[in-house]
């Protein structure tokens, strides 16, 4: 049992950030886009373009879905590994929650729900599979070479 926890209590917790972010107002484009531009008012090169920030805005907001089913992805592929499908089932069940957290969104005041998102949440579960897959291949190689004496 305690195996099991260590392993998945963290995608359990992980989960319930992901939900807490949709759950919340605090995190609708508009309430961003509100803090981001209080932000860059202080900044000598931020404030009074309104695209700009909003642009900005655009790509944190996307960088932050990618990021966050991303770690997603590695915390369950963590959970399943050394299994042989621990990659694919990884991708699937970020995949899926990122199509759920969607269809959560739709009913929340002030959020949207898109299959443009559910894609970008796909693409960063896949990129940090990738990362994951390229560092483990990385640290064998450099094992065989530490085991010739290389």
């Amino acid at each position: 049992m305690r195996a099991f926890l260590s392993r998945w209590l963290p995608v359990i917790l992980w989960c319930l950030v992901i939900y807490s972010f949709s759950e919340f107002s605090w995190f609708t484009g508009a309430n961003t886009a509100h803090v981001l531009q209080v932000i860059l008012s202080y900044l000598p090169f931020g404030g009074g373009d309104e695209e700009g920030s909003s642009f900005l805005n655009f790509l944190i907001r996307k960088a932050a879905h990618l990021t966050e089913f991303g770690i997603l992805a590695a915390l369950v592929w963590r959970a399943l590994a050394p299994k042989r499908f621990a990659y694919a089932g990884a991708w699937l069940f970020a995949t899926v929650y990122a199509a759920t957290d969607e269809w959560h969104q739709s009913f929340e005041p002030g959020r949207t729900a898109t299959p443009k998102n559910v894609a970008i949440d796909s693409c960063g579960a896949l990129l940090a599979l990738l990362i994951v897959w390229a560092c483990r291949c990385w640290a064998r190689i450099k094992h065989r070479a530490v085991k010739r004496g290389v």
